[in-house]
Formats: C-alpha cells, structure tokens, sequence
C-alpha cells in the first residue's frame, strides 16, 4: 500500500462543505469523504505551525518533543523518529512537496527535522513559504508519474489558506454575497483586524464576511489543486493501493474576534480557541467503510501511528499517539477522553477538553487576560460565556489533569512553556 498526507496549512474543519460549508468550496474533497472516512471531531495540539507539524509527523505532544513554539530554535531529540523516517526504514520510498524545513537559507537553514526521511524533499524555487497549489501540485504529479514498483510515502504540504487571502486566481473569489463589501454600517472588526484587511484587499473593508469569502476562495482553489493530484494517482493506476489522508496543521479566527494578548483579533491564529483547534480529516483508500463518518474524538498525535497501522509498519513505543485504525474500518470509534493542547508563541497558555468541559489556563500573567476560562462546549460551542468562577470543582480537577499532563510529556522534568521563551518576542 502506499500512502499520500496532504497538509492544508490554517484549513479550519467548516470551511469544506462535507463539513457543513453551505458554499461548494471542496467537491474534490467532498468526493473523497464520500467514498472514504470523515472525522468529526479532529484536533490540532496548539495554535501555530512548527508545533503542529511536530506533532502530526512525531505523533508526540509539544512538550514530549520540546517543539511548543513557532519559529522555535529548539530541536527534537535524535530518538524521536520521524513520519518519513519510519516509512523509510520500512522500505517506502518517501518523499515530499513541503518547505517546512527551511533549506533555501544556505549558511543557517532551519528546523531541519522536517527534511528528514525523504529520498526526495522538493518545493517550489526560491524563497518563503508559499508557493501557488498549482505548483505545489505539479511537483507531487510529476513525483507520481516517476514512480516505480515499490510502496511510497509522499507528504505534500499547501499553504493557500494561510492568510493574507488574496493569492487564488481571481476567478475563485465568488463566495461573497454581501451588498457592499466596504459598507459603514455593516463595521463590526476591530480597527487593527480593518486595518489589516484593508492593507491585503486594497479597499477599506468592513464586512468581515468578505474576509470569510477570500478564505474560502483560497479553500475552492486548494481543493481543486488537490484534484489535480487524485486525478493524477488514478491515471497512473495507483489510486486503488494508495490510502489518502487530508487534514490541517491548525485553524483560523473568524469572523467573530477572540480576546488575545488583551486585544480583539480576528483572521489570524492566537489563543487555544475553537476556531484554532478543529480540523478537518478525511482518509480514503483500500479496506475502508466508504461514507464513514468518526464521531470520537482524536488529536494529531494521533495520525502517525494510525497511517502506520493501515500500511502495516510497526509503530514505535514511546509515543503520545493512539491509533484510530480500527474506526477506518468500521471497528470501535473510541476516542480520547483528554484532549491536551498548548501555546507558546504570542502567548503562554495551555487547554485540556474533557467533554463537555473545555478548560484554558494562562501560564503567565497577561494584563487584561482572564487567567483561567472554562466553557461547556455542549451547550457553548463559540465559547461565550466564562464558567470558571461558578465551576470551581471543574477547574480544580481540570487543572490536576493538565499538571499531569505536564508531569507526564516534559522531557527531563522540566516544563518547557517554562524555560523556553515566547518566540515572538525575538523576531
């Protein structure tokens, strides 16, 4: 069997209409739902890039690895074995479309973890991070037409709905059905939140649903680059033994602002909110329940052992991941009773969700934060109201689990939201 990932960088879950999306952003990925297996209830572990990715390729949590940052400077341990390089040592061979390791500075390239494992690591030429899906997907189909006999594992990495919004051909951007995109009356963002969007579109923006409008321009286009590539796979007859997994490395605020750092943001990814936190993830290929739908709750973490699972490539001790192959295949849908989730970039922070309780804890003080939220996602999935100063035995037992947490993850017993510091704060 072989195995394609393809990482959607900032798609959040209800952006693609077999998520809810009442606007045909996604019929290539739709499709691919269809006749594969959907998850409900998908997580991140944080907020930010770098960790993220960490993550989904360790299938370790940030503290396990020491990756709780973006732009970070802290590295791995060598012990801690990478997607590719498990795939690798199995006999795949591996390669990736994907410039999370940052090669294109010659005398001080960075987070060099990503780079390995793969035989063949390739990106769009020249410098930054994004690259148009086209390209990236022209890569990934003349990496496939190449292929030979023997299983692969190819990671292909799209940036297209990390903001700004504006990067799809102009002919995606047909979501907007407002009367007035610049409208006074309709002026509900933060100035900061108008400013900037008003900087990326190049007209004084107030409707925040034009924004919501761009992102999901930048999804349609995604998705049908991500066409392009399933089309690929099935022509050169490799569709019917390669398993396919499509998810995220973290959300986007929108439209409604979250509080972060004392100020209103929106359009962007700050904090342990939903709107960060929930992820697409759809996989489709050979011995699943076609239509399937997860309804457990799993975490990317989780994502490593499970792809290992179904390409049958013994999985390392040692991880935080659990694997959901059996749910893939009509089995039990199980689910974490403790989802674990941190930040340290903007700001230091840490969540655990224990349905219905979704528990965030400053770990540092920030002037006008609340140290302490606590939402009942039953009945409060936008996370409006503060139960914290009502629910004290909640937060009591949630602030144990999370300790535990800590306790258990941190590499030689240290915390690292504690000793490392906030990495935007060097930039």
């Amino acid at each position: 069997m072989n195995v394609v990932l393809i990482a959607i960088d900032t798609l959040r879950a209800d952006a693609l209409s077999c998520y809810g999306n009442a606007r045909p952003t996604s019929p290539n990925l739709d499709a691919l739902a269809g006749d594969g297996v959907l998850f409900e209830n998908f997580y991140s572990v944080g907020n930010c890039t770098h960790p993220g990715f960490t993550a989904m390729l360790s299938g370790m949590y940030p503290e396990s690895t020491g990756v709780v940052s973006h732009w970070t400077r802290v590295e791995p341990p060598g012990d801690v074995a990478m997607m590719a390089e498990l795939f690798q040592g199995a006999g795949f061979d591996t390669a990736a479309i994907d410039n999370l390791y940052d090669g294109w500075r010659p005398r001080h390239p960075l987070y060099p973890w990503f780079r390995r494992g793969y035989s063949h690591y390739a990106y769009p030429g020249g410098e930054g991070h994004y690259k148009p899906g086209s390209e990236v997907s022209r890569l990934a189909c003349e990496w496939i037409r190449d292929k030979g006999r023997e299983p692969f594992f190819l990671f292909i990495h799209y940036w297209d709905t990390h903001a700004p919004y504006n990067k799809a051909p102009e002919d995606f951007y047909r979501f907007y059905d407002g009367p007035d995109p610049c409208d006074p009356r309709l002026d509900c963002m933060p100035p900061n939140v108008r400013e900037s969007q008003r900087k990326v579109f190049g007209i004084p923006v107030t409707d925040p649903g034009y924004v919501v409008a761009a992102y999901h321009a930048e999804t349609a286009y995604v998705d049908s680059c991500i066409g392009e590539v399933l089309r690929v796979l099935d022509e050169s007859g490799l569709a019917g033994d390669t398993l396919v997994a499509v998810t995220s490395d973290h959300g986007d605020i929108m439209p409604a602002p979250r509080m972060a750092l004392g100020r209103p943001w929106a359009f962007c990814h700050i904090g342990l909110n939903e709107d960060c936190l929930r992820l697409p993830l759809i996989i489709n290929g050979p011995g699943l329940i076609g239509g399937e739908r997860v309804a457990g709750r799993y975490q990317l973490v989780d994502l490593l052992p499970s792809l290992l699972d179904v390409a049958g490539v013994p999985v390392p001790g040692g991880i935080d991941g659990q694997s959901f192959s059996e749910s893939l295949a009509g089995g039990t849908q199980g689910g974490r009773r403790d989802l674990f989730f941190s930040e340290n970039t903007y700001q230091k922070q840490r969540a655990v969700l224990r349905w219905p309780w979704k528990y965030m804890r400053m770990e540092a003080q920030y002037l006008s934060m609340p140290p302490r939220c606590l939402f009942d996602l039953e009945s409060d999935p936008l996370e409006f109201t503060n139960l914290s100063d009502g629910e004290g035995e909640v937060v009591a037992s949630l602030d144990e689990v999370l300790d535990q947490y800590v306790s258990r993850t941190g590499r030689d017993g240290r915390d690292p939201l504690k000793v490392q510091d906030i990495t935007a704060d060097a930039l």
